[in-house]
């Protein structure tokens, strides 16, 4: 059995005439326009799923570098606003308008923010790891309303 979108042929009988083939869609009058010498190879491939297995783990793999990165700036941020003594001039206006008593440079100590960088990358990862997943799910879902993405490849 034949399956195919046969709507979307269309025939120029005077290119037929003239010995050129039919244009059909996009893609080819693009691979026509730099085709030099040998006819480029066009296939028409319909991306129909997603494994979500596989989609998982991408999603983790993306995260742990996202996390990488979020660590050394939170890392970079708290050592810059510590260096420039941002802290201490903010502790300083906070008693002035407050008349207490606190310390901040205390409170954003190296072990509060590994805290704080342990906490985000940790529900970061479970986050776009689960994201991953189920886009694909949904993904999958959606191919059998719509049929899925319609690519359009050719190789020269």
């Amino acid at each position: 059995m034949i399956r195919g979108n046969y709507d979307a042929i269309q025939v120029d009988v005077a290119q037929f005439d003239a010995g050129a083939a039919p244009v059909t869609d996009v893609a080819e009058r693009l691979a026509r326009k730099g085709e030099k010498g040998e006819p480029a190879r066009q296939m028409r491939l319909a991306l129909a799923h997603i494994g979500v297995w596989s989609s998982a783990k991408f999603a983790f793999l993306l995260s742990v570098c996202l996390n990488t990165v979020t660590v050394v700036l939170i890392f970079l941020i708290v050592q810059v606003l510590t260096d420039t003594e941002v802290f201490s001039s903010v502790t300083g206006v906070y008693q002035d308008l407050t008349n207490r008593s606190v310390d901040l440079g205390k409170l954003l100590d190296a072990n509060t923010v590994w805290a704080f960088a342990a906490t985000v990358v940790a529900l970061n990862t479970v986050l776009i790891t689960a994201l991953g997943a189920g886009y694909a799910l949904l993904y999958n879902f959606s191919v059998r309303v719509t049929g899925g993405v319609l690519l359009g490849f050719s190789s020269s």
